[in-house]
């Protein structure tokens, strides 16, 4: 009796699993995939840098590539929020960036987050 209780809970987790896995695949919204030309303001310097951020599905895995004219930088794959918002991590030179994608009014934005510094990324769809 107790192998057929523990068969089924382990039946029941992997069903569950599987099931919650689906749905993260299907929450990617089609009009974030594709290349778009971003602009950030250099917190540093003032300057503003420009490049192409790439949003693509690798490895049933959605990322996003930020070509920065020196090569590009992946971020670790996203993840979804119950807010609506995609969340990944971008490694630039051993810094860790927090970097949250958002569709609103039908818009993509996006934010880096620098230990506490917001900054504000525009996006255009190329």
């Amino acid at each position: 009796m107790k192998t057929t209780i523990r068969v089924f809970c382990t039946i029941c987790c992997l069903v569950l699993c599987v099931s919650l896995s689906a749905q993260e695949k299907k929450a990617f919204p089609k009009e974030m995939m594709g290349k778009w030309s971003y602009s950030i303001e250099n917190p540093e310097s003032g300057e503003v840098m420009k490049g192409i951020c790439t949003i693509a599905q690798k490895d049933d895995a959605t990322k996003a590539t930020f070509d920065m004219g020196q090569g590009g930088a992946d971020t670790t794959p996203f993840r979804v929020n119950d807010n609506g918002k995609f969340y990944a991590d971008l490694d630039i030179q051993g810094y860790v960036l927090g970097v949250t994608f958002t569709i609103v009014e039908g818009k993509l934005s996006c934010e880096m987050d620098a230990g506490g510094f917001i900054i504000p990324i525009e996006l255009k769809k190329e």
